[in-house]
């Protein structure tokens, strides 16, 4: 589709071009050094093998894994600190964060804090898989970690978002009336409206529903709901209440579960076909897993672009749903500008970017599409 777009959306991308850009150059710089370090290991494998063999000697079972894995990401997380940084820096230099670098650097040893205790509590039913499932240890692994992920998913907004952020029930208002009125129309029910406090943080806006069940709540960023007209920012609910009355965060889980099983199946035959015995090790010993799961990171790409596929497909029917159910595809359009400008994203990137990677729509596509009424 060949279409003219404003000048104002050409020379806003022309504007973030070297934002996007130094973020991209951070992520392939990482992940440049992550497998650059990772063939390095793999070649330097008996050396490295001998000197960490202090670990079998001090500790075993799920301790052995624990400190194996502990050290890994430690080191790692040592290694990619700069990149880290340079983000933030990135973030800073375009005037998007509102963090000092102290807070940001607090809410750094959270995150850290906070992986290692979701880490570790993965890492031991991975453990418990390996050392009940025998030969089916991945069809273990995967039902405990999709059920994992089910639990993270009705804690987030309750335990783990309120750590880096304020959340709190919304003051009562028109605003909030007109959104809790909609979920009634259709039947959603949800624990409250929630203000959530990015301004403390960003620039950036952003509003979603979060949880599952009775922790389902609305969450608006004050920076979106402060800054937009009430219409619009009931547009973009509209959006998100699509996505709940189609029931596509339970699809999501379903197509992310079938797609990870077969994901775990094709990286188990291959790693035990083709890599343990290479190294002569056993999935019981924590190198076994980290190669599994290095076999898996390559067998989950093209599952990964299939997904983001689907995304985009969802993401198209709850724009429509909210232009056609609700009426709101002009104020929705709208909206979406706004945020495209607000939070520095592309109005048109590369087509082939947005084909492998991107999970919505470009925002010309929907924008465009709103206001034509042709989702």
């Amino acid at each position: 589709m060949q279409t003219k777009l404003p000048q104002s959306w050409q020379d806003h991308d022309a504007k973030v071009k070297p934002y996007v850009w130094s973020h991209r150059a951070f992520s392939w710089a990482q992940t440049l050094l992550f497998w650059g370090v990772l063939v390095w290991g793999l070649s330097s494998f008996r050396a490295l093998h001998y000197q960490w063999s202090w670990m079998d000697r001090g500790f075993s079972g799920f301790g052995l894994w624990l400190v194996y894995f502990g050290s890994l990401i430690l080191l790692w997380k040592v290694f990619t600190l700069p990149f880290s940084v340079g983000g933030q820096w990135v973030e800073k230099e375009y005037a998007l964060s509102r963090q000092s670098w102290g807070s940001w650097f607090v809410d750094f040893l959270k995150g850290l804090g906070v992986g290692a205790v979701l880490g570790a509590m993965a890492l031991g039913l991975l453990y418990l898989a390996v050392v009940w499932g025998e030969q089916l240890w991945w069809v273990l692994a995967w039902f405990f970690l999709f059920l994992f992920s089910i639990l993270l998913a009705q804690l987030a907004p309750v335990l783990l978002i309120p750590l880096f952020m304020t959340m709190k029930p919304m003051p009562e208002g028109s605003l909030k009336s007109r959104l809790l009125a909609l979920c009634t129309k259709y039947g959603i029910v949800v624990k409250d409206v929630y203000h959530l406090g990015m301004g403390e943080k960003t620039e950036k806006g952003n509003a979603a529903f979060m949880g599952l069940g009775r922790t389902k709540r609305i969450v608006i960023g004050d920076t979106l709901y402060e800054k937009y007209a009430e219409e619009e920012v009931e547009a973009v609910f509209a959006h998100e209440l699509g996505h709940q009355v189609h029931n596509d965060l339970w699809k999501g889980i379903g197509v992310g579960a079938v797609s990870l099983f077969l994901c775990f199946w094709v990286a188990d035959f291959l790693t035990h076909a083709y890599v343990l015995p290479h190294f002569m090790v056993k999935m019981i010993d924590p190198l076994g897993l980290l190669l599994f799961f290095l076999v898996l990171s390559v067998v989950q790409t093209p599952f990964n672009f299939a997904q983001a596929a689907y995304s985009r497909s969802r993401e198209r029917a709850a724009d429509a749903f909210a232009s056609q159910k609700l009426g709101f595809g002009q104020p929705l359009g709208q909206a979406l500008e706004k945020l495209t400008f607000q939070n520095f994203g592309y109005f048109k990137p590369n087509r082939l970017v947005e084909f492998l990677t991107y999970s919505h729509p470009a925002p010309w596509r929907r924008i465009l599409g709103l206001k034509t009424k042709a989702v």
